[in-house]
C-alpha cells in the first residue's frame, strides 16, 4: 500500500495553521502542524515530507534560520520549501529566502486557489520522484539477481568444461593415430570452440567480480603500465608490424590493477582491430579536462559503424562477427564497470575511412587525492 504522502505547515499562529488546513484538507496527503522551528526540526525525524510551507516572521527561530537547518540535514535537505511572508519586504531579503534553500513565496493573505495549485505541483514531483525511486530499486535487485545468477552459472560450468578441454587433450594426444582425418578434425573443433567458452566464463566471472571488487586508490603511472601491457600483448601476436607511440599523460589516481585491466582490453582490441593492416599504428594519450582527465586509445584499425556506437560497451555486443575477429563480447563492458566505478566514463568514436578512438575519463587525480586523504579507501558500488 503506497503510503500518504505527508505536508508540513509551520506557524506560531494557531490561527494561521488553522486557515492553511482548511485549504490543504481537500488534498489526500497527511498535514503536520507544528508552531516553532524546534518542532518542525523534530518533526522531520518522524516524516517524510513532499513540502514544507514556513512562515518566515517567527519568534526565537524564524524561517530562515529554520529553512538553512532543514538544508543542513541529510534527511530534510531535499523538501521544497515554500515561504509565507505577510509582505515581500526588500530584494535582499527575498534573495536570502532563496539562499537559504526556498523554492517560492506566497505573499499573505494568500489566495487558496494558488496555495492550491503550487502545493499540488509539489505532490505531484514528490510521486514521481518516489516512484523513480521504487523503479531503482526493482532495477538495482534485478541487476543484482542477474549477476548473481551469471557468476553461479559461469563458476559452475568450469568444472565439466575443464573436463572436456582435458579429455579432449588426451584424445588427441594419446588416440590421434587410431582416428581418420575426420575425427582429427572433430577433435580440434571441440578443443577450439572449449578454448573459446573457456575464456568467455573467466571474462563472465571477472565482470561479475567487478561489482564487488574493492577499489584500493592511490596514484598510477598509466604510461609506464599501458608499455608494460603492450610488451605482453604484442609478444603473442606473431609477425604484426605494429607502431606504438605513448603521448604526454597527465597524472592519473585510481585502482592499479583494473586500470591495467582497461588498458589490456583496448589494447587487445586495437591490436586485434588492426591486423588487416600492413603497418599498425596504435596511440594512446590524454589531457586535462575541467575536473576530469580524459585518455584515449587510438588506431588505424577497420573501425566500426557509428550508428552503433551506444552498443559497444554491453555485455556480449559485437559489432563484427566471429568469423572476422575473436571476441567475447564482454571485454568492454569490464572496461565500461571498472571506468564507472571510478567515477569515470567511457565513449567511442570512428572515421568513415576507418580507424576508432576509444576514450575514458577519471576524476582529476587532484581531486580524488583532496576527496580520499592520498588513502587508498575501500569503495563499494558494454566490446567491439
Amino acid at each position: 500500500m503506497t503510503k500518504k504522502q505527508k505536508i508540513l505547515i509551520v506557524d506560531d499562529r494557531k490561527e494561521n495553521l488553522v486557515a492553511l488546513r482548511q485549504v490543504l484538507s481537500g488534498l489526500d496527503a497527511e498535514i503536520v502542524e507544528a508552531t516553532t522551528g524546534n518542532q518542525a526540526l523534530a518533526a522531520t525525524l518522524d516524516h517524510e515530507f513532499a513540502v514544507a510551507i514556513l512562515d518566515v516572521q517567527m519568534p526565537e527561530m524564524d524561517g530562515y534560520e529554520l529553512a538553512e537547518l532543514l538544508r543542513s540535514d541529510p534527511k530534510s535537505k531535499r523538501i521544497p520549501i515554500v515561504f509565507l511572508t505577510a509582505e515581500m519586504r526588500e530584494e535582499h531579503d527575498v534573495f536570502k529566502g532563496y539562499e537559504t534553500g526556498a523554492v517560492d513565496y506566497i505573499v499573505k493573505p494568500f489566495n487558496p486557489l494558488i496555495l492550491l495549485s503550487k502545493v499540488n505541483v509539489f505532490l505531484e514531483l514528490d510521486r514521481q520522484s518516489r516512484e523513480l525511486r521504487s523503479h531503482k530499486a526493482l532495477l538495482e535487485n534485478a541487476n543484482k539477481e542477474l549477476e548473481a545468477f551469471s557468476y553461479s552459472v559461469s563458476h559452475d560450468l568450469q568444472a565439466p568444461l575443464r573436463a572436456i578441454v582435458g579429455f579432449s587433450r588426451i584424445m588427441l594426444e594419446e588416440y590421434s593415430p587410431k582416428l581418420d582425418d575426420e575425427g582429427r578434425r572433430l577433435l580440434d573443433v571441440i578443443a577450439a570452440n572449449s578454448q573459446k567458452m573457456g575464456q568467455l566464463i573467466d571474462d563472465l566471472l571477472a565482470f561479475s567480480r567487478l561489482s564487488h571488487q574493492q577499489i584500493a586508490f592511490a596514484p598510477v603511472d598509466l604510461a609506464a603500465l599501458a608499455d608494460d601491457v603492450f610488451s605482453e600483448l604484442k609478444s603473442t601476436e606473431k609477425g604484426q608490424r605494429i607502431e606504438f607511440k605513448i603521448g604526454a599523460l597527465p597524472a592519473a589516481f585510481g585502482d592499479r590493477s583494473m586500470l591495467r585491466q582497461v588498458l589490456q582490453n583496448l589494447l587487445a582490441n586495437a591490436i586485434k582491430f588492426t591486423r588487416p593492416r600492413t603497418k599498425a599504428r596504435i596511440e594512446f594519450g590524454g589531457q586535462a579536462a575541467i575536473g576530469e582527465t580524459i585518455y584515449y586509445v587510438k588506431d588505424n584499425g577497420v573501425g566500426f559503424n557509428m550508428e552503433y556506437a551506444h552498443k559497444l560497451f554491453g555485455v556480449f555486443q559485437r559489432l563484427h562477427g566471429s568469423e572476422e575477429f575473436e571476441g567475447t563480447g564482454v571485454g568492454l563492458a569490464i572496461v565500461k564497470r571498472i571506468v564507472s566505478r571510478h567515477g569515470g566514463r567511457v565513449w567511442a568514436k570512428s572515421a568513415a575511412k576507418g580507424g576508432a578512438t576509444f576514450y575514458f575519463s577519471l576524476p582529476s587525480a587532484t581531486e580524488n587525492e583532496t576527496a580520499t586523504g592520498g588513502k587508498k579507501p575501500a569503495v563499494a558500488e558494454e566490446e567491439k
